[in-house]
């Protein structure tokens, strides 16, 4: 399968905390995605995703208790490059970091341009845009390990099976047929509960069709309008969510990011958003894109996400 030139499976996978969520494997020494994929016809198909071993290509594997038809294996091919946005167009984000290290504000910004050599600013993403709503939800107001455990549980108690064994993420059917109290019981979702049964209410009965903000024509403050209606969406969640869609207008603040870039920027107390808003401008559309590379920059060891002499306050 081909990529963008260039494109580093690495940087993509961990581009974000979904690739440690069920039911994605990532084994990082050997550079190999798995998970399985449930398809349109009912069928669960694992797959794995690996390098090809020459520049601009991917090697992807499918097995199942029979062998795929010609249509199953292009529909395979075909949630493989959704979920590693490889159709995704991040030329002009690196016209844009080029263009600032050569004429660079007045403020100072942060080191991107290994990012534009590299390929970094592809966001790993489930097949569907319902998994990742639903994940979105079990990230919101809690640890990481308990949203390990939360989508864990999902998967594991209601994701149909492949031949393997191995479990796909459960569809807005599955987890339409239990209630709330399932939720709260045997998920441990919380407060979530109510939110994650009324979602899936609203997607298996048609009423809502999420999937079709994945290409929708919509403004980005019009789709926001939408995702904020979603049960237990508040502002991080939806732009949260906008992010997975490539709609990177909006931060997606949250605790951990304002901690970081605390610390990244060497303030002693954390900006507002409207002053994070700010440093990031420059990028226009892809500002909450180029605020995510900054802080997650030390994830991936090229260099530091921040001059060594920090800027003074602004």
């Amino acid at each position: 399968m081909r990529t963008p030139v260039p494109f580093d499976l690495d940087l993509t996978v961990r581009s974000h905390g979904f690739y440690d969520l069920a039911p994605w494997c990532y084994l990082q020494e050997k550079q190999l995605l798995s998970r399985p994929f449930l398809l349109s016809n009912g069928r669960v198909v694992a797959v794995q995703v690996s390098r090809s071993g020459r520049e601009g290509g991917l090697l992807v594997r499918a097995a199942s208790g029979d062998r795929l038809s010609a249509a199953e294996g292009r529909e395979v091919r075909g949630l493989v490059r959704v979920c590693l946005a490889l159709d995704e167009d991040l030329s002009p984000f690196y016209a844009r970091i080029r263009e600032l290290e050569k004429d660079p504000p007045r403020a100072p910004l942060p080191a991107l341009g290994w990012a534009a050599r590299r390929g970094a600013g592809r966001l790993l993403r489930s097949p569907s845009v319902f998994e990742d709503a639903v994940k979105t939800l079990c990230t919101t107001n809690c640890t990481w390990a308990l949203t390990r455990v939360m989508v864990k549980n999902l998967v594991e108690k209601l994701g149909a099976a492949a031949a393997a064994g191995a479990r796909a993420f459960p569809t807005p059917q599955a987890m339409a047929q239990v209630g709330e109290r399932f939720y709260r019981d045997s998920i441990r979702a919380g407060y979530r509960a109510r939110a994650l049964a009324a979602l899936a209410h609203q997607v298996a009965s048609g009423e809502l069709d999420v999937e079709s903000w994945r290409d929708s024509s919509l403004a980005t403050h019009e789709l926001a309008a939408h995702i904020r209606e979603l049960p237990g969406f508040g502002p991080y969640a939806t732009e949260h969510l906008l992010r997975l869609l490539g709609r990177y207008e909006h931060l997606a603040l949250d605790s951990w990011l304002r901690q970081k870039l605390t610390r990244l920027r060497g303030r002693k107390r954390a900006a507002s958003d409207r002053t994070i808003a700010r440093w990031y401008a420059p990028y226009g559309p892809h500002a909450g894109l180029a605020m995510w590379l900054e802080a997650t920059s030390d994830w991936h060891g090229d260099e530091p996400s921040w001059p060594s002499r920090p800027p003074k306050e602004a």
